[in-house]
């Protein structure tokens, strides 16, 4: 919880159920300091790794002989391979939040205009964006209409 003094150093001890007041009532004397729409903090949670937590349960399964075409067997290698698949997004976003693109992008427009399509697709996304705009500004109309 970051900074907050022991009393007094009286050390007693709290039992988990005091210790979720305690943290409850810091986490919301905190939040009271600040106005609703400001966002200044996040509040992160340690909790156990889900993939640890059911290859324990997988484990526990097996050594009490369910069998592996058990509808909680499944479930459970279920859940297990929807973390794997997880984590594994996880890696392919954090690989293309580190890529730096801007030679790449640079590289593309040079070539495009070296090609001569680079005006052609200008004008064309000039065009759709003005068809968009036409599109939003007559929903907005129709909306405003109907009340």
């Amino acid at each position: 919880m970051g900074s907050y003094k022991k009393d007094d150093g009286n050390e007693t001890a709290i039992t988990a159920m005091d210790w979720i007041s305690v943290a409850r009532d810091a986490i919301q004397k905190r939040l009271s300091n600040y106005s609703p729409s400001e966002i200044k903090f996040n509040l992160m949670a340690m909790v156990q790794d889900k993939r640890t937590y059911l290859t324990e349960r997988l484990n526990e399964l097996a050594a009490i002989g369910i069998e592996e075409s058990d509808p909680t067997m499944l479930n459970v290698r279920s859940q297990l391979h929807h973390e794997d698949e997880k984590r594994a997004q996880w890696t392919i976003e954090n690989e293309r939040r580190r890529y730096n693109y801007l030679p790449f992008s640079v590289e593309l427009l040079r070539c495009l205009a070296g090609s001569g399509k680079f005006d052609t697709l200008i004008s064309k996304a000039k065009e759709s964006v003005g068809e968009k705009r036409k599109r939003a500004e007559a929903w907005k109309t129709k909306q405003q209409e109907s009340k």
